[in-house]
């Protein structure tokens, strides 16, 4: 029998291809099952739902003496006035000459009743800065007149609004102190 056996596995390659075609045919009922149990759990799916609608649920909310006791309080949208409230450059003043590193622009901009508000910034005309809230400062600038532009923009109403402000930098001596360039001549 081991010889049988033997003989059998060195003749494999030979019979190799009856080997594919036995495996090839047991898959087929493999492939028919799992297509059939997909479809009876896709049919068993569609029977429960058609029962579930005759069914109404009912979701009952049993209030707490904690939302008793609170008032609704409005929402954001309702709590402020949808327009571009009062805003103003408070620093530096115009006309002024700064020396300060970095340069402090104050935004005053009463947000309590009025909606928030972004803005975007820029500087001798250059790029416009992305729009946020934060406070602007404007670090190493180059001597001399300096045109500020603020572009308020209500974030509700997309209302818009431009403030100018024009002032003086002067470096001071320490930061003005630059590295020099050596030149020379020829004869």
């Amino acid at each position: 029998m081991m010889k049988k056996l033997l003989y059998s596995y060195r003749n494999l390659p030979e019979k190799k291809r009856y080997i594919e075609f036995f495996t090839a045919l047991l898959s087929v009922p493999v492939l028919l099952t799992v297509l059939l149990l997909n479809l009876s759990n896709l049919t068993g799916e569609k029977k429960t739902e058609a029962v579930a609608p005759n069914q109404e649920k009912i979701i009952v909310a049993v209030p707490t003496t904690k939302d008793l006791d609170e008032k609704p309080t409005p929402t954001l949208k309702e709590a402020c006035v949808k327009e571009l409230g009062p805003v103003e450059i408070i620093a530096p003043l115009e006309g002024v000459e700064v020396s300060d590193n970095p340069v402090s622009v104050r935004i005053k901009y009463s947000q309590g009743e009025y909606c928030a508000a972004v803005w975007a910034y820029r500087i001798n005309g250059g790029r416009w800065s992305d729009y946020d809230d934060q406070s602007v400062s404007l670090y190493n600038l180059t001597s001399g007149n300096v045109d500020f532009e603020l572009r308020v923009k209500s974030i509700v109403t997309g209302e818009e609004k431009t403030l100018k402000r024009s002032f003086v930098y002067k470096k001071e001596a320490s930061d003005a102190s630059e590295p020099k360039t050596a030149t020379s001549s020829a004869n």
